[in-house]
């Protein structure tokens, strides 16, 4: 068994499915990304620009063969946090984009990653349809939900993975492994003495109300409605010792013993409400947003702290794209790559 194979990385972001490929020795040798920024930031670790912008304009009788064609195509039309319209939304017709190039190109494997909620938005008819048309095409379909956290990540972020294998290498089904490491608590990626994104004065104010030291009435500011008090604590979060996670509806405190929650920062007034680490009154440092995305530390970020913090919330965890992918070379015979 060949462990060389070659792989498109569409609707890239960053370059999470790339990281995990390579590590186990396939070659990219196809990118599409629409952002920018994410183009900054992907050309700074690999050295290469996109060579597509708009994955729906391109011209699939032109699209190179490659062994695995990957996309993490967008998640927003089926997210449980958008507005769910699923095909209806022009982003989610960039799947259909997706099918013709595959049909065209006939891949051996099809890797894609989305939200957990595509199998269930429109009672199921949305995830429905993309088996059928992978089905239509050539390809014999299975998916699976899997958590990061069960990867070695700090972080419990579930998704859903397909992969379709082309009909004449076997209908044998496609197994997924679900598990490679035990479960890792953020205590266990945290950088003591990180303190590169200070805290405010206001949240030194906030930490001192949750942990009781003052009350409101000590306060002189205005403290609005879902920052008075905590939305909810972990039974095992130490107050003193935790991390606050900073929602529209009131703060959570978790638990540093356990994996955070899936990672998601929501952007307001030009700014990240970037989680609170109470143990050393300091935000997370973008080192530990890495870590918990399963990201190198030495991963570059050539852009904005804000825009930095975004494409991690929006990225595909490595370690889980390099489990799927070894689960790939198992089952899938691949030819050696030649030397260009």
């Amino acid at each position: 068994m060949s462990n060389s194979f070659t792989f498109s990385d569409l609707c890239a972001g960053i370059g999470g499915f790339r990281l995990g490929l390579e590590s186990i020795g396939g070659k990219c040798i196809y990118s599409a990304e629409f952002n920018d920024d994410c183009e900054k930031t992907y050309s700074a670790n690999y050295g290469d620009k996109f060579d597509f912008k708009d994955v729906t304009k391109i011209d699939a009788s032109t699209f190179p063969y490659v062994d695995v064609f990957c996309a993490g195509f967008p998640c927003q039309p089926f997210s449980i946090a958008g507005n769910r319209k699923g095909f209806s939304d022009p982003r989610g017709e960039i799947f259909f984009k997706l099918a013709e190039i595959i049909e065209v190109s006939q891949p051996k494997i099809v890797f894609l990653e989305n939200v957990t909620n595509l199998v269930r938005i429109e009672k199921g008819r949305v995830m429905r349809d993309i088996l059928t048309i992978l089905d239509d095409i050539g390809y014999n379909v299975a998916y699976d939900i899997l958590d990061s956290s069960d990867f070695g990540v700090a972080q419990a972020r579930k998704r859903v993975y397909i992969v379709a294998k082309r009909k004449d290498l076997g209908d044998s089904p496609f197994l997924f492994t679900r598990k490679t490491k035990g479960k890792v608590g953020f205590k266990s990626i945290l950088e003591k003495g990180d303190n590169s994104i200070p805290l405010s004065d206001k949240w030194q104010t906030y930490i001192d109300l949750y942990t009781g030291v003052i009350n409101e009435n000590d306060i002189d500011f205005e403290v609005p409605k879902t920052r008075k008090k905590l939305e909810r604590a972990d039974l095992q979060a130490d107050l003193f010792d935790c991390v606050l996670q900073i929602r529209s509806s009131g703060i959570r405190a978790l638990s540093i013993d356990k994996p955070l929650p899936t990672f998601a920062v929501s952007i307001s007034g030009g700014g990240a409400m970037i989680p609170v680490y109470t143990g050393e009154r300091r935000h997370l440092s973008l080192v530990e947003m890495k870590r918990l995305m399963g990201f190198p530390d030495e991963f570059e970020f050539p852009v904005s702290r804000t825009n930095a913090i975004k494409q991690l919330a929006n990225a595909v965890c490595p370690p889980v794209i390099e489990s799927i992918g070894k689960d790939i070379l198992k089952q899938i015979e691949f030819s050696p790559l030649l030397e260009v």
